[in-house]
């Protein structure tokens, strides 16, 4: 049985259709924030990624009309979903280093001295885009002493108590 080259070519371009639909109708919403003891620094680094079409969307929908740099409205963002409190309730606020992004990601920075974290209790509040999205999901790496632990929060259940 002979098949045409274009016959090949039509089948592979439908396909290509096919899952290209596929793909953008089954779109996924994921963040992952990274938090690492750094020893050497003797600081808390703390690492969120996000895909920066999500973030820009939940930039525009969160921020106040006179609010025109994106450097303060994604640091008010970020303060707002994203804290660490102590058993107390004290809200303790990383240092904001930065933050950078791509055509995809955008990833934002930010610190605190270790001496203000070790031995307590915190509990982690990520809830970034879930505003947004009910299927968004948000990954946090807590790394230390070369260890580390995944936590999966969803909205609904974004938090979650680690010691350090």
């Amino acid at each position: 049985m002979r098949i045409s080259i274009a016959k090949v070519f039509a089948y592979l371009s439908l396909l290509a259709l096919l899952f290209a639909s596929q793909s953008h109708a089954h779109r996924y919403h994921f963040g992952l924030t990274e938090m690492a003891v750094n020893e050497r620094t003797q600081s808390l680094e703390i690492t969120h990624r996000f895909f920066i079409a999500d973030m820009e969307r939940a930039l525009q929908l969160s921020a106040s009309k006179e609010m025109k740099d994106a450097k303060a409205q994604m640091e008010a963002y970020v303060n707002d979903r994203f804290q660490l409190r102590t058993a107390d309730g004290a809200v303790i606020k990383p240092k904001w280093v930065g933050m950078e992004a791509d055509v995809h990601d955008v990833w934002v920075y930010q610190e605190l001295p270790l001496a203000e974290v070790q031995g307590k209790k915190l509990q982690v509040r990520q809830s970034m885009l879930m505003e947004m999205e009910r299927d968004q999901v948000n990954t946090v790496n807590v790394t230390r002493d070369g260890n580390t632990e995944t936590f999966t929060l969803k909205p609904g259940s974004s938090a979650v108590t680690v010691q350090f």
